[in-house]
């Protein structure tokens, strides 16, 4: 492609940037102490860094030296107006919003992203006035009539609108809340995020917490935010339930704080990582790269990202308990090695998704199924249910002609234990894990005969998870069918692990579990 006249190019921006440059020459002429941050100064500044940004990277400014500093300028001022009409939202709107979560704490913040945004702003004004200099361009005209200021009256208008009729109130209403924590279980590095302090902020995960996450949890958010907005804003459906406005107001505060948190964490991966030099806002103000910075992304955005969304998360959980429909199911237990730490885990963690009460019933007792340590002790009954079931098939197995053996000294109690557990292993009795299974230091000091020798054996082979013993138990689980169908699709999923005890890929429909094998 041919390379463009670089008069032609310098004189199509400088048209370009008139207007730009005009509201520059204002606010640096009166300060940064005068700096009001408004929508309309915003959405401006917003608009007119937009369209240059795409027309000097139609033209591959990003990779020319002449036009590098100029674009990174336009750059800041393209993301910090965004994150500013977001901040300024947050303020305007988030006293309207039936929240769980004080505000006090939160507005606080948000003023101070608010003189942050704004500083990092008028730093990229400044910086273009002086690429203008550089450019050899005239000074911008000033008296342009432009007025950013913003008087806003108090109140709302009326709700006046009929409301929809919408069928099924109470199956979309759980679709939602079900939704909502299916999509937001694997936020939790935000709170790894909101307890970081300095000078630890420069070890930050930003695999893990930086724009590439965030932007995929915002989007998640955005489509939960839409599926409200379709089928239940402006219904009979929102007046039902209360907690529906209020999950509308979490839902909405989230989105937007959201926004800001992917802008700053782009910024901070693109730009104070990689391109630091082209901000130049070092010498204006040094404290623009400061740990402040990093204290508005983690105690700010990061907390109460995450503080909301848990308030959010009970609030579907209060739900999802209104409209629980209880049932029973019963299903086989774990396959291999009962609810050691694993499935027991994975069960207790789909319980406390929805956060619901379900109970495990086996024999006289009962088990409360969102607490992996009560469910530790379902083993006690499944060991004793295991060991019955293998010593029945041991006493059906004739050992006379082994015991002979070993007295006539043709084989060794060793070989004569083997053959046991390969008579018990064709009868699909148990099945061998570790090859040759290790008898030997079991029975060195013991004077037993064969068949107690076999039954100490085969219980400490189980012990050590050399073998496992094969028998079709069941359990009843209690509670929410939807808690249910999830626990069966995991039980028909060995739950999670195979006969060595490592971990196997579960199916869709119970992805927010990953969260769990990632923190484990």
């Amino acid at each position: 492609m041919a390379t463009v006249d670089a008069k032609l190019f310098e004189v199509l921006i400088q048209e370009r940037s008139l207007l730009l440059f005009s509201v520059a020459q204002k606010i640096v002429s009166e300060g940064l102490e005068h700096l009001r941050l408004t929508r309309p100064l915003l959405g401006n500044l917003q608009a007119e860094s937009t369209q240059l940004e795409e027309l000097l990277d139609s033209y591959g400014a990003r990779s020319n030296s002449q036009w590098y500093v100029f674009r990174m300028q336009v750059a800041v001022l393209k993301n910090f107006s965004t994150a500013g009409y977001e901040l300024l939202h947050l303020k305007h709107t988030s006293q309207g919003y039936n929240l769980e979560v004080s505000r006090d704490d939160f507005l606080a913040g948000t003023d101070d992203a608010l003189a942050y945004v704004a500083a990092f702003s008028y730093c990229a004004l400044q910086n273009l006035l002086e690429e203008g200099e550089r450019f050899g361009w005239p000074e911008p005209e000033e008296n342009l009539g432009l007025d950013f200021s913003e008087h806003l009256p108090p109140g709302r208008l009326p709700r006046d609108r009929k409301t929809k009729e919408i069928k099924s109130a109470e199956e979309l209403i759980v679709r939602l809340a079900t939704e909502f924590l299916n999509n937001t279980e694997d936020a939790k590095f935000l709170r790894v995020a909101s307890r970081c302090k300095g000078p630890q902020w420069r070890n930050l995960n930003f695999d893990r917490m930086g724009e590439a996450p965030m932007r995929a949890l915002e989007m998640r958010i955005h489509n939960l935010q839409s599926i409200y907005d379709t089928h239940v804003s402006d219904s009979e459906t929102e007046a039902c339930d209360t907690n529906l406005p209020k999950l509308r107001g979490h839902i909405s505060i989230v989105l937007h704080i959201l926004r800001v948190a992917t802008i700053f964490a782009h910024f901070y991966e693109r730009h104070f990582h990689l391109n630091a030099e082209a901000l130049r806002c070092d010498d204006k103000n040094p404290e623009l790269r400061s740990d402040l910075f990093l204290e508005l992304f983690t105690h700010y955005l990061c907390r109460h990202a995450y503080e909301f969304l848990s308030s959010a998360r009970s609030l579907c959980q209060e739900m999802l308990k209104k409209y629980a429909v209880i049932s029973r199911v019963q299903l086989p237990i774990p396959p291999f090695f009962g609810f050691h730490a694993r499935p027991s885990a994975l069960v207790s963690s789909i319980v406390q998704h929805y956060g619901s009460d379900v109970r495990l019933l086996c024999g006289e007792s009962s088990y409360d199924a969102g607490r992996t340590f009560d469910l530790f002790r379902v083993n006690g009954w499944i060991d004793q249910q295991k060991r019955q079931h293998v010593y029945t098939e041991l006493d059906r197995l004739d050992l006379n002609e082994l015991s002979r053996k070993i007295s006539a000294g043709s084989i060794s109690r060793d070989e004569a234990l083997l053959e046991i557990l390969r008579q018990l292993a064709l009868k699909n009795t148990i099945q061998i894990l570790q090859y040759p299974p290790p008898v030997a230091p079991i029975i060195e000091n013991s004077k037993d005969n064969l068949r107690e020798l076999a039954k100490n054996v085969i219980v400490k082979l189980h012990e050590q998870r050399a073998l496992t013993i094969i028998l079709d138990l069941r359990v009843t689980f209690e509670g929410d069918t939807r808690v249910l169908k999830d626990l069966q699709i995991l039980a028909e999923n060995s739950y999670g692990e195979n006969e060595m005890g490592t971990n196997i890929a579960l199916p869709k429909a119970l992805g927010y579990l990953r969260h769990y094998r990632d923190e484990s």
